[in-house]
This record gives structure tokens, C-alpha cells and sequence, in this order.
């Protein structure tokens, strides 16, 4: 009888989940995997990357308050082509040039930026993946970095 019962218990579980259970892992931007699961009740994987998703998300822009009266938006991070940036500042500040450095120092553009400018995109295609550093100065003579990924 307890065979019975067990045979039975296993023929229900098999066929409660219809769908095959997947072990599902999340990244990070970075590429570092954050998470790992068992997924049994998962949706059927159509082995397309839905791309309207993926431009919507990336259209999006990230607003970073640096300090309370000025903000700094910048998308895509990741970064295939060219990196779009947007600034709002206040008290008379502007930004007056922007720099992209490799990671070991070496300085690998430098764009001027008129006064009223409040964006600049800055071509990324002719960079290897890997992290650079942004770095916006201000007319005040402060300087403000943001760590960009290139894939």
C-alpha cells in the first residue's frame, strides 16, 4: 500500500508541473552573477532576445544625484556605441569639458563643451570592452567621474 501511495504521489508531481523545471541565474551589469534559482513553474524559453525590450530599457535614462541642485543622467551603461550624457546644474555652474580615461590612466578623448551645452555624446565603437572612467570638470573646478562599461 505505501508503494501504491508513493507511485501515486510521484505520478502527481510529475505531471503537476507540466513545464521542465530550469535553474535560472541573474546578472549583474558588470557581468558578475548575482543570483541562482530553481524555477519549476518557468515559461517556455522561445530562444529570442526581445529586442523592443531591450532598446526601451536602454532609451531610459539613468538620473544620478551627485549633489541636491544638480543631476547627471547617462545611457546605455553598458555601452556597444556611443555613450549619450546630460547634465543640470545650478548657481552659474556649467561643464566645461569631459574626459574618457582607461582604467590605467591613459587619457583616451577629451571633448570641450560650450556654455549653455547641457548634453554631449561621446563615440565609444573604437574602444575594447572593457571599464573606463568619464570624467565631467566645472567651471567651478570641481570634477565629477562615472564609471562607464564598454561590451
Amino acid at each position: 500500500m505505501k508503494k501504491e501511495l508513493l507511485f501515486l504521489t510521484f505520478l502527481f508531481c510529475l505531471f503537476s508541473h507540466a513545464q521542465t523545471p530550469k535553474i535560472v541565474f541573474e546578472y549583474d551589469a558588470a557581468g558578475n552573477q548575482t543570483k541562482r534559482y530553481l524555477c519549476l513553474k518557468c515559461p517556455p524559453a522561445t530562444g529570442k532576445i526581445d529586442q523592443e525590450k531591450e532598446a526601451a530599457a536602454s532609451a531610459q535614462e539613468e538620473v544620478l544625484p551627485f549633489l541636491s541642485e544638480e543631476s547627471i543622467s547617462y545611457h546605455p551603461n553598458p555601452v556597444k556605441e556611443t555613450l549619450y550624457l546630460k547634465w543640470k546644474l545650478k548657481d552659474n555652474n556649467r561643464v566645461t569639458s569631459v574626459q574618457v580615461f582607461s582604467f590605467l590612466g591613459q587619457v583616451l578623448g577629451t571633448w570641450s563643451i560650450g556654455p549653455g551645452a547641457t548634453d554631449q555624446s561621446l563615440p565609444f565603437q573604437n574602444y575594447p570592452d572593457g571599464t573606463y572612467l568619464v570624467v565631467l570638470h566645472y567651471s567651478s573646478g570641481s570634477q565629477k567621474s562615472i564609471k562607464v562599461i564598454k561590451n
